[in-house]
């Protein structure tokens, strides 16, 4: 089974190298590192060159510049699209591996042929001053205790549970839902809410990287200006509808789809609340919508922002 890591890198110079190592010290290794850089403004092309060379891995490692600035998502899928082994791990630049990580997902997927998408917990430490912490509902459902976990279909985990960072996934799986990717759907979302239609989406509940806590952590960071929360909403809206697509493509069961469509519906009252300044949609989203909330709190934070706004 051969074993690829999709990398996207962007201005990672300060942290690459050590992540470049941890994973060429995996007790099981992995057949090649696919680094897609776009663009970086930064040394950070310059860095893995010279890593490649020093460490002679021009076998393993392999890092094209795009000809154009893409973002992350597309520059992630890139990444993705050019890997060629049966599984695929998802990497940040900026982490650091445990060393076993590869061979215990590894094994894990090898004895489960139905997981499609494997996430996994993480350890954290912090790199800089300003640096966002992890939320609390999201340690709060760590385990660390080995144990293999098939996320349900259920509301809750409409939305995604796992970092994008600590995922595994089929290649396969990938090359199935492929067509229906589009530029700007998270990598990370993508394959958690299809894997959870298609009942191949698993948690191991155990720490397989040190994630590092720094000042450019975007997908920590709070979104509490309004124009940005639009866009997070108009963006999951996409999202959502997308997967819907998808759901009746493999004819989901009603009950599934219903799901799908309860939480498009919340997406676009919460979108009018914001931008609109519908206050009434809040009712409404309370009486009938409160469990299409990844968190229960972003109700009162958004009407206060539609109210400040």
């Amino acid at each position: 089974m051969k074993i690829s890591v999709a990398m996207a890198s962007y201005n990672g110079e300060k942290y690459i190298e050590e992540q470049l190592d941890s994973i060429l010290s995996q007790t099981m290794p992995v057949d090649e590192i696919i680094i897609c850089d776009d663009k970086s403004k930064d040394n950070t092309v310059k860095v893995v060159e010279e890593f490649i060379s020093k460490k002679g891995v021009s076998d393993i490692i392999n890092i094209s510049v795009n000809e154009e600035n893409l973002g992350y998502a597309s520059n992630f899928i890139s990444a993705v699209k050019k890997t060629t082994g049966d599984l695929i791990f998802f990497c940040d630049q900026d982490d650091i591996w445990t060393d076993s990580r590869v061979e215990e997902m590894v094994h894990i997927m090898e004895e489960n042929k139905k997981i499609m998408t494997l996430g996994s917990e993480f350890s954290s430490f912090v790199s800089s001053p300003d640096a966002p912490s992890v939320p609390k509902w999201e340690s709060k459902k760590y385990k660390n205790n080995k144990a293999l976990e098939k996320v349900k279909f259920k509301p809750e985990n409409i939305f995604i549970g796992a970092q994008g960072c600590t995922m595994c996934i089929r290649r396969s799986f990938f090359e199935r839902i492929e067509r229906y990717w589009y530029p700007g759907l998270a990598h990370d979302e993508f394959v958690w809410k299809f894997a959870l239609c298609m009942e191949g989406l698993y948690m191991y509940h155990s720490y397989t990287l040190n994630r590092r806590l720094h000042s450019d952590n975007v997908s920590l960071r709070k979104m509490r200006d309004l124009e940005k929360r639009v866009g997070f909403l108009e963006d999951l809206l996409k999202s959502h509808e997308t997967t819907l697509k998808f759901a009746k493509d493999i004819n989901l069961n009603r009950k599934k789809i219903k799901l799908f469509e309860r939480n498009i519906k919340a997406t676009k009252l919460r979108i009018e609340l914001l931008k609109d300044k519908k206050y009434f949609n809040t009712v409404k989203l309370v009486l009938f919508y409160f469990n299409c909330y990844h968190k229960s709190r972003s109700i009162p934070v958004e009407l206060k922002m539609a109210v400040k706004g």
